[in-house]
């Protein structure tokens, strides 16, 4: 498992105290297909707490390789192009799948 998706993962909250995340309530899974592994992610206006695995309650799902993650993080790679490529997958509530762009730039 990439060290940069840990990472990624780990820093969210912190990185979540410096966003106006004021009226954002949601739950995100997050599931790498390919490395077995899942983050939870919920915001609850400015309290973001991320947890291994994923929590049935998720209001949406997004799973992807863990190649396709690394390479959203590294901008080599479009989240609207990957959605569309099929290499990113959305289940679950697409509005608040919007919402992450609050979080995550």
């Amino acid at each position: 498992m990439s060290s940069e998706l840990e990472s990624f993962f780990a820093e969210i909250p912190a990185r979540a105290a410096s966003k106006d995340l004021s009226g954002v309530r949601a739950t995100y899974a997050f599931v790498v297909v390919d490395g077995g592994k899942s983050w939870t992610v919920r915001i609850e206006g400015q309290d973001v707490t991320v947890r291994d695995g994923v929590e049935e309650d998720a209001d949406c799902t997004i799973s992807a390789s863990e190649e396709t993650f690394t390479r959203l993080l590294d901008h080599k790679l479009g989240v609207m192009s990957a959605y569309m490529s099929g290499k990113l997958k959305l289940s679950g509530d697409l509005g608040m799948a919007m919402q992450l762009n609050k979080l995550i730039p």
